[in-house]
């Protein structure tokens, strides 16, 4: 199964993110015809890509994702490491809002083919997985966020860098060391590519 998918991610798309939404739409809509969609906002030429695992009740206003206290943070994040939220690119895994209980397996396999086909329209050069749900989807691995996190992990010809959710640091604000770290790693690797 993961061979396909990722068969489905050419080294360099020629698609472009409004052809994938439109197909995603359109396919989603026919398999969960209750959901509201909120796809990725940015530059969609960004140097970095920061991936969640589904928009939250406070996205739905905008219909923008990591609205709220967590994009709050979230923006507060990219900040310290001198990106501005609109100099990223910011999507989730699952395009309609949920809890990470209802994210059943059927619904993850549909979603993250369209993650994979979205990221490398984009072709950033740093992808910053939030969470487990993102980086089991991204790198397909079973392991835990809190075993993966802080390293670069190469994704094709792209680096992710796998740390925790801003949500799950609202929840425990020790982590925030943790994070810190990781975005220093994500800065210096930015600022080696511009030399």
């Amino acid at each position: 199964m993961q061979d396909s998918l990722f068969k489905l991610v050419p080294e360099s798309s020629t698609e472009t993110l409004d052809e994938i939404y439109q197909e995603l739409l359109e396919k989603g809509k026919r398999l969960f015809p209750e959901r509201f969609f909120i796809f990725g906002t940015g530059d969609r030429r960004a140097e970095v890509v920061v991936v969640g695992e589904s928009p939250g009740p406070p996205d739905a206003d905008s219909e923008k994702p990591f609205m709220g206290p967590v994009g709050e943070l979230l923006t507060k994040i990219l900040a310290s490491i001198g990106i501005r939220r609109d100099d990223a690119y910011l999507t989730n895994v699952v395009k309609f809002i949920s809890t990470g209980d209802e994210l059943t397996p059927d619904i993850l396999n549909f979603f993250t083919p369209y993650l994979h086909r979205e990221i490398a329209a984009i072709h950033p050069k740093v992808i910053i997985a939030l969470g487990n749900t993102p980086t089991k989807a991204l790198l397909n691995t079973k392991k835990p966020i809190s075993q993966v996190r802080g390293e670069f992990r190469d994704y094709f010809d792209m680096k992710l860098m796998p740390t925790f959710n801003p949500a799950y640091l609202l929840r425990d604000p020790s982590k925030k060391r943790e994070v810190w770290e990781d975005m220093k790693k994500v800065r210096d690797f930015l600022a080696e590519k511009k030399n």
